[in-house]
């Protein structure tokens, strides 16, 4: 049997294309479709289909160019309705020009765009397969029919339209793109052998090429997550090396083989499974490592596979053989400071401080591996002990000693020993006075966490950030109960164009906290009229019906 060239359904061929004919009868339902709020193109990633090539251009007369570039610049403003009206303009002017299936489809994906999707398939792309089938456009209106067949739920048609596309033209663009979407398909029904076969076709059939690289690509990605879901790490690889090289090869088998090793050893019934695939991952990161490191190429290649294994071992919850591999890396590629960080923190992860203490001790850089160790403790709510691990390292290390009295201040703050904070900051004051301003703001802030609020309102009002200063205030004012302090503050802030919103709607709640209910709803009002298409008038207008069961119009309803 031979197979037709064109697959799709033939119509007797009319005097004019369907769309014209119907145009009248479209109108009103395009100009409802005014009323719907138009969607960007949904075509982006299949854009070029659905342009007419430079060499076709050329072809044209001037007549048909000037008409086509009128109807193109309305399809890019997205003036749906305009652009539908141009493009049946040419298609009545000059229906034998080789711009004239071009016209149509875009025409065809106008009507998509309005919402019109019955109409663009029966009248537009069926219309461009049956009156130029010999065109580039009609492969794309095969695709694109297929697609829209799918955004509406006809499933089953649209499973028969792009294979067909796939089946009939599978050198042509529109044939990758067709696979995609069949990949969408059989993601919605399930179908995991469908999804499969279509990475396949992508990732090892189809050759690459500057439009459907993209396309590609993540088939790639999305076959070897599968495969190595499936704990079928060489078929994952296999994909990956169809779009990678190392050293990004390396990076990509680790982003797409990490979850499904924490999936399936996490839980019992898959754990012999996950330790499998792990086996086979680790095997291969040590194949790549480089036996020979007198270059720096190949130390980066080293360094790069063991640290990999190592954090693939983490993950696989082999907890004994982590630290092994860690020293190997120290032992063959050298240490390093962040390489040590890393392994410090693994043993945080595993609750183990005192390992990670240890490990960073042995920083080259002793007083930033000190500094890792005072920050521990505090991690640990060991207040005492990161006292005295700041207070070491502000003896030890007097070029940085600022440094290292902030964070003695700050972990006496979170310790709730604010007067002794506070003193830290004030030395700091004299110590390292061109960042006052920074010490004079954790000053007020200190005093602020400590409930010290007229003793915060003094320093605030010292700093020189506004608008923040005058909102600490202002917050300040009202935890004393001194709302009209704290409104004739918000009033000042407001000044401020881009905290005008939250300022008023501050006031709001100030008004309310002190029991002045109408103005409270007044100022409530005030934010959604003034402020409509700030968010901080949708939280006033859900307020206001919520608590005050009153309903306000937000302002920019036409825009």
């Amino acid at each position: 049997m031979i197979r037709s060239r064109h697959p799709f359904t033939i119509r007797p061929r009319k005097q004019v294309p369907p769309s014209v004919a119907r145009r009248s009868r479209n109108v009103l339902g395009i100009l409802l479709a005014i009323l719907v709020q138009s969607v960007s193109s949904s075509f982006v990633t299949a854009q070029d289909l659905h342009e007419l090539p430079l060499e076709k251009w050329k072809e044209l007369r001037e007549v048909e160019r000037y008409q086509l570039q009128i109807a193109d610049k309305y399809w890019q403003e997205q003036n749906w309705v305009t652009a539908a009206g141009e493009y049946e303009k040419f298609i009545e002017l000059y229906e034998s020009s080789i711009g004239a299936p071009y016209a149509q489809l875009r025409w065809s994906l106008v009507q998509v765009n309005l919402r019109q999707q019955n109409t663009a398939i029966r009248d537009g792309f069926q219309t461009v397969i049956d009156y130029w089938p010999d065109s580039a456009q009609a492969v794309a209106a095969g695709f694109y029919m297929g697609r829209t067949q799918r955004e509406i739920g006809r499933l089953k048609e649209a499973k028969v339209t792009l294979k067909r596309v796939v089946n009939d033209y599978p050198d042509e663009l529109a044939a990758v793109h067709a696979l995609s979407e069949l990949i969408e398909i059989a993601a919605i029904e399930q179908d995991t052998a469908a999804r499969v076969d279509a990475w396949r076709r992508l990732t090892f059939d189809i050759p690459r090429t500057r439009f459907n690289s993209g396309l590609c690509v993540r088939a790639s990605q999305q076959l070897a997550a599968h495969y190595f879901g499936e704990a079928a790490f060489d078929d994952g690889v296999r994909a990956l090396e169809t779009t990678f090289k190392q050293p990004q090869l390396t990076d990509q088998i680790m982003h797409a083989v990490r979850s499904p090793i924490h999936q399936l050893c996490s839980q019992a019934e898959s754990k012999a499974k996950g330790d499998a695939l792990a086996t086979q991952a680790v095997a291969w990161l040590k194949r790549q490592v480089p036996s020979e490191r007198t270059s720096d190429e190949a130390k980066q290649a080293a360094r790069r596979n063991l640290l990999a294994i190592a954090d693939l071992l983490a993950v696989a919850g082999r907890d004994e053989q982590v630290p092994t591999a860690y020293e190997d890396i120290l032992k063959n590629v050298g240490p390093d400071d962040e390489l040590l960080g890393r392994f410090a923190s693994w043993y945080k992860s595993k609750q183990n401080f005192d390992q990670a203490r240890a490990t960073y001790r042995r920083y080259a850089n002793k007083s930033e591996g000190e500094a890792s160790v005072a920050y521990s403790y505090r991690e640990q709510q060991n207040w005492t002990a990161a006292v005295e691990a700041y207070q070491q390292l502000i003896r030890r290390d007097a070029e940085q000693a600022s440094r290292w009295m902030a964070e003695l201040a700050m972990t006496l703050r979170s310790a709730g020993r604010w007067q002794e904070a506070i003193a830290q900051y004030e030395d700091l004051l004299s110590v390292d006075g061109a960042k006052a301003g920074q010490w004079r703001w954790e000053i007020a802030c200190t005093h602020r966490d400590a409930g010290q609020f007229k003793e915060a309102i003094g320093h605030f009002r010292q700093c020189e950030n506004f608008p923040e200063n005058y909102k600490q205030m202002a917050y300040c004012h009202r935890r004393l109960k001194q709302p009209a302090e704290a409104i004739i503050l918000y009033n000042q802030v407001a000044s401020d164009k881009a905290s005008a919103p939250w300022s008023m709607l501050q006031i709001a709640y100030t008004r309310e906290e002190a029991g002045q209910q109408e103005q409270a709803i007044q100022a409530f009002q005030v934010v959604c009229k003034r402020f409509p298409k700030d968010g901080h008038a949708s939280i006033a207008h859900a307020h206001l019906q919520q608590k005050y069961k009153i309903s306000v119009t937000l302002g920019g309803a036409n825009d």
